[in-house]
């Protein structure tokens, strides 16, 4: 049989439930007059945040709300509520006369007269009778309501839209930019690290300008206006260590270097080695004994054409190679061979030299990518922004076919300028002769000459006014021999007119102007030009290629350029 449950323990274990919703009920009033604490600083942050750009703005709204439920729930916890507390405030909530409270007395003192079981007896009856449900839930109304009132208000205001949203996204793409930006400058850096041809010295230069910059790069907010402005410094910095004459100074030691490699029995290299061409005027040095007399003298016309070509770009390379001849022409070969070694010197010092410049070209190619990247993700974070708000579809749209209408326009007039060019060969004779010629200056190599010289000197420049123009050349054409040079564009009727042509004459005094328009269906006029277009195409694509890829053109032209020779690609045409 169980033990008979004494009346102390009934009012006990009764007063168990009952004391946890009293602390349920006191929860509830705590909270209800301490919301408008968090509500007042949910809607200050939610205000702030339509002032100053908050990432994650509601978050960080909803961060007073966090704390304080967690501050309600340390006070549901943590609270005590003793068991003599509870019989009291039971006592006086449901009018029973401190019953409870008093049979809790009585047992602790531990009472047991007649009379104090009696009692303990009686509140024990009492006790087994009541329920939770019995105990009202306490709240505070009137702070209940007034702490609504910020809520709604924050509630608003992040849900209407936020002037800043176009500001964190405009942030956030630059930031993405940065990572990007600061990604291929460490690759740069990989690369140079791997440039044997750099000096130690301009190597470390170059290093910390790179370094200095991602540091500042990785520093960054966000900020597109301090990115661009470090990016322009950095920039400004590596241009003033630009020399105007690098490539004028590369093109004629390039094309000196495929003279060397003619003279030596080799097949010309489109893009020599200016290391090699050291190499090959030591040679040269050394074998100047075993010349006769007369390999001398031309060899010394050779280094005296030469020379001449080289003054402008090289003068110290120049100066040793009219030395040598001088030398040459007095009969003293020590001489000679020490002017030709000390040409070697300058021709290696010039390769580091070029070697930086061209590191610097492709350091300043890379940052201007960078800040074109940053400039564009800006703009692309705001319209992004805009296009959540329900605004940016039609601009972006719009946008969009803005640019490529440009973009075919600018085709437009490309292709047009391209038949214009073919209508004139083939249509006016005399006018395709002189309206072609603006395509002169695209041969490799630059300057007079050609890349198949025989050997030193016999591709001087030379402005004789007649002009072939169906030959690419430089400021003039080269007078080397054969006839490697002479290109044409083989004709292939197809049985159907071209496109006519229409050239606007100049205006003449009467204001109207005078234009005349080809009648010929002729292939175009007849010149001594032997080489197809097929076949020197792919030379000045490649040597465009290089060009872009070792010079410091802005990444928008290379576009142009490229299309330029996609559209000139013979199969394309």
């Amino acid at each position: 049989m169980s033990q008979a449950i004494s009346p102390y323990d009934s009012v006990r274990r009764q007063l168990g439930s009952l004391g946890l919703r009293l602390r349920v009920s006191d929860t509830l009033l705590f909270a209800s007059r301490t919301l408008w604490a968090g509500a007042m600083g949910f809607v200050l942050i939610a205000l702030a945040g339509r002032f100053v750009p908050i990432v994650n703005l509601r978050l960080w709204a909803g961060a007073p709300l966090l704390i304080w439920a967690l501050i309600v729930l340390g006070y549901v916890l943590l609270r005590p509520l003793p068991l003599r507390r509870v019989a009291q405030r039971v006592d006086l909530l449901l009018d029973l006369r401190e019953r409870l409270s008093t049979a809790i007395e009585l047992h602790q003192q531990q009472a047991h007269d007649p009379l104090s079981e009696r009692q303990q007896e009686d509140a024990g009856l009492i006790a087994s009778a009541l329920r939770a449900g019995q105990l009202p839930l306490r709240f505070d109304r009137t702070w209940l309501l007034w702490s609504l009132v910020p809520l709604a208000v924050g509630i608003a205001l992040l849900v209407l839209p936020n002037p800043q949203d176009a500001l964190i996204a405009q942030r956030q793409a630059v930031q993405s930019a940065l990572a990007q930006t600061d990604q291929q400058l460490a690759q740069l850096q990989q690369e140079l690290t791997k440039n044997a041809e750099l000096s130690p010295a301009d190597l470390e230069r170059l290093q910390k300008e790179l370094a200095a910059l991602r540091e500042s790069l990785r520093r960054n907010p966000g900020d597109q206006q301090e990115a661009l402005a470090d990016l322009s410094a950095a920039e400004a910095r590596l241009q003033q260590q630009l020399d105007p004459n690098a490539d004028a100074r590369r093109a004629a030691l390039e094309q000196m270097a495929r003279n060397l490699e003619s003279l030596s029995g080799r097949q010309p290299s489109q893009r020599p080695s200016l290391g090699q061409a050291a190499q090959d005027l030591q040679q040269l040095a050394q074998q100047l004994a075993q010349m006769s007399e007369e390999q001398r003298q031309q060899l010394a016309d050779q280094l005296d054409q030469q020379a001449a070509q080289m003054a402008g770009s090289d003068q110290q390379t120049a100066q040793s190679l009219a030395n040598a001849a001088n030398a040459l022409r007095s009969g003293n070969q020590q001489a000679a061979a020490q002017q030709l070694q000390q040409a070697s010197q300058n021709v290696q010092q010039a390769q580091q030299t070029l070697a930086n410049q061209q590191a610097t070209q492709q350091s300043l190619s890379q940052m201007q990518s960078g800040r074109q990247q940053i400039a564009q993700a800006g703009q692309q974070g705001q319209q992004g922004q805009q296009g959540q708000q329900g605004q940016q579809g039609q601009q972006g749209q719009q946008g969009q076919a803005g640019q490529q209408g440009q973009q075919g326009q600018q085709g437009q007039q490309g292709q047009q300028g391209q038949q214009g060019q073919q209508g004139q060969q083939g249509q006016q004779g005399q006018q395709g002769q002189q309206g072609q010629q603006g395509q002169q200056g695209q041969q490799p190599g630059g300057g007079g000459g050609g890349s198949t010289a025989p050997n030193l000197g016999q591709n001087q420049s030379s402005n004789t006014g007649n002009i072939n123009p169906n030959r690419p050349t430089g400021q003039g054409q080269g007078q080397g021999h054969g006839s490697e040079g002479m290109v044409y564009q083989p004709f292939k009727p197809s049985g159907q007119s071209g496109t006519p042509d229409f050239v606007q004459g100049q205006q003449g005094q009467g204001g109207q102007s005078q234009s005349q328009q080809g009648q010929s269906n002729l292939p175009g006029a007849n010149n001594p030009s032997v080489v197809p277009y097929e076949q020197i195409y792919p030379e000045y694509s490649r040597a465009a290629s290089e060009a872009l890829d070792r010079g410091y053109i802005p990444p928008h032209l290379k576009d142009f350029v490229r299309s330029y020779f996609s559209q000139l690609e013979p199969g394309g045409r």
